[in-house]
C-alpha cells in the first residue's frame, strides 16, 4: 500500500520532466549547461581569477625585490669603494704631514747633526714616525722617502738608494697601479707620490722632499674577499683596456666575458646595473666607478639566485594551485559519479518511459544518494507496464475477435461457390469432379478450421492459394499461376485467407469470362519501409472509374456492393497492421487488375509469434 503513493508522486516529477522538455521543442534534453558543468566553470573561474592576481602581485613583488636588491648592491658598492677612497685620503693627509715635519725637513736641507748621538736620535724618530705612518692605516703598505737636495733615500721596508731615474720616470701626483718591488719580488700596488713643495712634482731641482706610497693588491683582494662572503656574488676591480683585481676566488673568465659583453663606452654615470646573458643564462651586474683611482667595482650575481625564494614561493603557488584543482577535479567527478549521471539515467529512462519502453528499469549502486528514488521510479515503471500490458492484451483479444468474426464471414462465402460447383457438377454426372472438390473442401476446412491463431505464415498462405487455383482449374482448366517469393519474406506472419480471397476475386470476375487462358502473377517485395505483396491477371480489367469506386469502397467503415471479399481483406490488414496499411486495386500492365496489399516493416514480426507491445500500439 506505501508503494503506490510514492509511484504516483514520482510519476509526478516525471510529468514535469516530460513537460520540461516539451518545451524544447522535440523532446531532446535541455540545451542548458548541467550542474557539473556550471561547477567545473565556477572552479575555473575562480582559479583562473586566483593565478591571475598572484601572477600580477608575483610579478609586482619580483619588481619590488629586485629594485630593493639592485638599491642594496649598489649601496654596498658605494660602501666598498667609499672605503678604498677613504683609506687614500687616509694615507694622503699622513703623507702630506710627513712632507712638513721638521725631522724631514732637516734631512731634506742636508742638515745632518755633526754629533753622533744627535744624529741617532734624528734616526730613531725618522724610524718612528714611518713606523707611525704604517700603523695609521689596517693596509699594508710602504713608504719610501726621498731628499734630492742631499741624494738620500729612506723606506718602510729595506734600505733604499735614491734614484733620480726613477723618480723622473715614475713620479706622478695621481694614483696609479702598477708593478712594484718589495724585497726582491715584485708585486702589484696602487702607488702615488707626495711632493713638497708642490712645484717639484714638475721639476725635481725644486723638491725638498717626496713622499712615495705603495698600498698592496693585497688589500684589495682581501677586502673584496670580504665582500663576498656576504652573499653569492663574485666582485673584482676592473679599468680598461683588460686591467683586473680579482678576489681570492674570482671565477676570471667569467670576468672577462662579463667585461667584453657590456659597453663601457656607452655606460652612463646614472646607470649601476645591467642584465647580461651567457650561455643562456641572465646575469645581474652591478658597477660601480671611483673618481680618484678610475676604477670600476664590478659584481655580478645569477638572476636565478637573486630571485630564488620568490620562485621557489611561485613554485609553490603553482603545486598549491595545481593541488587544489585535483582536488576540484575529484570533487566534480564524483559529484558527476553520484549527481549527473544518476539524474541522467532518470531522465532517459522518463523519455523512455514517455516513447511507450514501460520495461524500462534504472540500475543504481545502494549506496548512491539516488538509490531510493531509482527503486520508486521502478516500481512506478512496474505498475505502468502492468497496466498498458493488460490494456493492450484486452485490445489484441478484442482485435481477435473482430478478425475471427471477418474470417467467419469469408468462409461461408466461398463455401456457397464451392457447393454450387458440387451441385453444378452433380446435375451434369460427373461424379469425378464432385469427389475431387469433395477432398479439396475438407483439405481446404482443416486449413481454415485451425482457429488457435489468427494467423499464418506467408509461404503457408501461398500453399493454400495454389491449392485452392487447382479447385478452380478443376473447374475451368486454363487458369497458370506463377508465384515470385524472396526467401526472407516466406516466414513472415499474416493474416489467415489475405491472398486466397484476391486470386478468387480476379479468377470469377477477370478470367472465368475469358475464353482464352488465363495468367495470374503473385508477387513478394520487400522495401525499404513497407512489404508489398501484388495479385495481378491479365483479364479484362477495369475502368479508371470503376476503379477508383472500389477502392473508395474497400475504405469504407462497412462493406458496400459485391466487394464483401475485398475489403474484409482490406479490414482484416489494417486491424493487423495498422491503418497505414490495407489493399489498393490498380491497373495492371497484363490487361487486368493488380492488387496490393501493403504494410510497414517495423509492425511485422517473423516466425508466427506474438507482436511485441510496441509494434501492437500501431
Amino acid at each position: 500500500m506505501n508503494s503506490t503513493p510514492k509511484s504516483l508522486n514520482f510519476y509526478r516529477f516525471s510529468i514535469k520532466l516530460t513537460l520540461r522538455d516539451r518545451n524544447t521543442g522535440e523532446g531532446v534534453a535541455v540545451n542548458h549547461m548541467n550542474l557539473v558543468t556550471k561547477i567545473i566553470l565556477l572552479i575555473t573561474l575562480l582559479m583562473a581569477a586566483v593565478i591571475v592576481l598572484y601572477t600580477y602581485a608575483n610579478e609586482q613583488s619580483i619588481g619590488v625585490v629586485e629594485d630593493q636588491i639592485n638599491l642594496a648592491n649598489q649601496d654596498r658598492l658605494e660602501h666598498f669603494i667609499k672605503e678604498i677612497e677613504d683609506t687614500l685620503d687616509q694615507v694622503s693627509k699622513y703623507s702630506n704631514i710627513l712632507t712638513k715635519d721638521s725631522d724631514f725637513a732637516e734631512l731634506a736641507a742636508n742638515a745632518l747633526p755633526a754629533n753622533r748621538y744627535d744624529y741617532s736620535t734624528l734616526a730613531e724618530a725618522v724610524e718612528r714616525k714611518l713606523g707611525l705612518f704604517g700603523l695609521s692605516s689596517d693596509w699594508m703598505s710602504r713608504i719610501n722617502l726621498y731628499f734630492p737636495a742631499s741624494g738620500r733615500a729612506l723606506s718602510s721596508h729595506t734600505a733604499i738608494q735614491y734614484d733620480e731615474a726613477y723618480l723622473r720616470e715614475r713620479m706622478t701626483s695621481e694614483w696609479r697601479f702598477r708593478e712594484v718591488s718589495v724585497n726582491g719580488i715584485e708585486k702589484r700596488a696602487f702607488s702615488r707620490f707626495f711632493v713638497e713643495p708642490y712645484a717639484g712634482i714638475s721639476d725635481l731641482k725644486k723638491a725638498s722632499i717626496i713622499v712615495e706610497v705603495d698600498l698592496m693588491e693585497d688589500n684589495i683582494v682581501a677586502l673584496l674577499d670580504s665582500f663576498k662572503t656576504k652573499g653569492n656574488n663574485d666582485p673584482f676591480l676592473f679599468k680598461a683596456p683588460g686591467q683586473f683585481i680579482m678576489n681570492g676566488s674570482s671565477n676570471e673568465t667569467m670576468a672577462r666575458q662579463i667585461t667584453e659583453a657590456y659597453d663601457w663606452s656607452a655606460s652612463s654615470s646614472d646607470k649601476k646595473h645591467e642584465m647580461i646573458i651567457l650561455d643562456n643564462k641572465k646575469y645581474l651586474v652591478y658597477f660601480f666607478t671611483s673618481p680618484k683611482i678610475n676604477w670600476t667595482l664590478v659584481d655580478y650575481v645569477p638572476l636565478e639566485d637573486i630571485l630564488a625564494p620568490v620562485t621557489r614561493s611561485r613554485y609553490l603557488f603553482y603545486v598549491t594551485a595545481a593541488m587544489l584543482l585535483l582536488v576540484g577535479g575529484v570533487a566534480v567527478f564524483l559529484m558527476y559519479v553520484h549527481l549527473q549521471i544518476p539524474i541522467k539515467l532518470l531522465t532517459a529512462s522518463v523519455r523512455q518511459l514517455k516513447q511507450g519502453r514501460f520495461s524500462t528499469r534504472v540500475k543504481l549502486n545502494p549506496k548512491q544518494e539516488f538509490h531510493e528514488l531509482s527503486v520508486q521510479f521502478n516500481e512506478m515503471a512496474e505498475q505502468i507496464q502492468h497496466l498498458v500490458e493488460k490494456v493492450y492484451f484486452e485490445e489484441i483479444r478484442a482485435k481477435e475477435a473482430v478478425m475471427k468474426q471477418l474470417q467467419s464471414q469469408i468462409n461461408p462465402h466461398f463455401l456457397y461457390n464451392c457447393l454450387a460447383y458440387i451441385i453444378s457438377m452433380a446435375k451434369m454426372k460427373r461424379s469425378e469432379p464432385v469427389v475431387s472438390m469433395a477432398y479439396s473442401l475438407a483439405d481446404y476446412y482443416k486449413y481454415t478450421a485451425r482457429n488457435v491463431t489468427m494467423t499464418t505464415t506467408l509461404k503457408e498462405e501461398l500453399d493454400f492459394v495454389s491449392s485452392y487455383i487447382r479447385i478452380m482449374n478443376d473447374q475451368l482448366n486454363k487458369i497458370r499461376c506463377t508465384v515470385s517469393v524472396p526467401p526472407t519474406m516466406e516466414r513472415l506472419v499474416i493474416p489467415r485467407l489475405l491472398i486466397q480471397p484476391i486470386v478468387e476475386n480476379a479468377i470469377i470476375h477477370g478470367l472465368e469470362t475469358k475464353l482464352e487462358n488465363g495468367e495470374i502473377r503473385i508477387h513478394a517485395a520487400e522495401e525499404q519501409e513497407y512489404y508489398t505483396i501484388t495479385v495481378e491477371d491479365d483479364g479484362s480489367g477495369l475502368t479508371d472509374d470503376k476503379l477508383e469506386r472500389l477502392n473508395a469502397q474497400l475504405a469504407a467503415e462497412e462493406a458496400q456492393g459485391d466487394s464483401f471479399g475485398l475489403w474484409n481483406v482490406n479490414q482484416r490488414l489494417r486491424y493487423q497492421f495498422g491503418k497505414e496499411s490495407g489493399l489498393r486495386m490498380e491497373p495492371s500492365p497484363l490487361g487486368g487488375v493488380r492488387a496490393r496489399l501493403q504494410w510497414r516493416k517495423q509492425l511485422q514480426v517473423e516466425g508466427g509469434g506474438e507482436h511485441a507491445v510496441d509494434s501492437a500500439r500501431g
